[in-house]
């Protein structure tokens, strides 16, 4: 069952605004773009949090283990899965913070010219950039049946699913540990070549000090981390359907 993305908000997910942090030395304060304004008030979610399906097809067998790239993602330029910081961790050199025990939750979607656009969530989450700003940009979904903006590339459209874990043959999966409070979807491989899903609670995704060092990519403007993958990993992307 899954709602059609209407481009609009439904108002049953609570968001804040987030706080800006102080730009490095060299970023100049007027580089801070604009902040959600707050959703009407809604009921939490312990555990709810986005986990897009296509994108744990598009990218099985991989997952992202360094806290400063803790995002697995696809990344159209480079043709290939990888694992992204937060982007409102960077957003042109502004850091967004949530500090509220309400809004806890560092959320990021893409309007339609596909500007970065950063709140504070209620709800954990764990979403794709490459969902969010290639293919869905100016949508997303506030439901809290149906909460996961996904891409469907055989009709080539946006929709809102529920949670995959919600439902996993059955079972119900929920993250209600404070310290692993993200409910995040990821599909592996057996031996024998086939897929397996895999059900998780991940740590909140909160920017690390400047202490921790990370892999980057050096011929990329964009800074990734290295994907850990799965020894049945077999590496095969179709570019009509990114």
């Amino acid at each position: 069952k899954i709602l059609l993305v209407s481009g609009r908000r439904q108002g049953r997910i609570a968001r804040s605004p987030c706080r800006v942090a102080p730009p490095p030395p060299a970023m100049s304060p007027s580089l801070v773009s604009a902040i959600f304004a707050a959703a009407a008030a809604g009921a939490m979610l312990p555990g709810a949090a986005a986990s897009s399906v296509y994108l744990a097809e598009l990218c099985r067998g991989g997952t992202c283990t360094d806290p400063k790239f803790p995002i697995l993602d696809f990344d159209k330029d480079k043709g290939e899965c990888v694992c992204r910081a937060h982007p409102c961790w960077n957003n042109n050199g502004v850091s967004h913070k949530c500090d509220s025990s309400e809004f806890p939750f560092l959320h990021f979607t893409y309007k339609a010219d596909r500007s970065l656009q950063c709140s504070c969530s209620s709800v954990p989450q764990y979403d794709s950039l490459h969902v969010s700003r290639d293919h869905c940009a100016g949508e997303f979904c506030d439901s809290e049946e149906f909460p996961v903006l996904d891409w469907n590339p055989a009709e080539n459209r946006c929709f809102c699913r529920a949670h995959p874990c919600w439902d996993q043959n059955g079972t119900k999966h929920e993250c209600n540990d404070p310290r692993w409070p993200i409910l995040h979807y990821r599909e592996d491989f057996f031996a024998d070549g086939s897929a397996a899903p895999k059900c998780e609670c991940v740590a909140k995704l909160e920017q690390p000090s400047s202490g921790l060092r990370g892999t980057r990519a050096k011929s990329s403007p964009e800074a990734f981390g290295a994907c850990t993958w799965s020894p049945h990993r077999h590496t095969s992307y179709n570019s009509n359907t990114f």
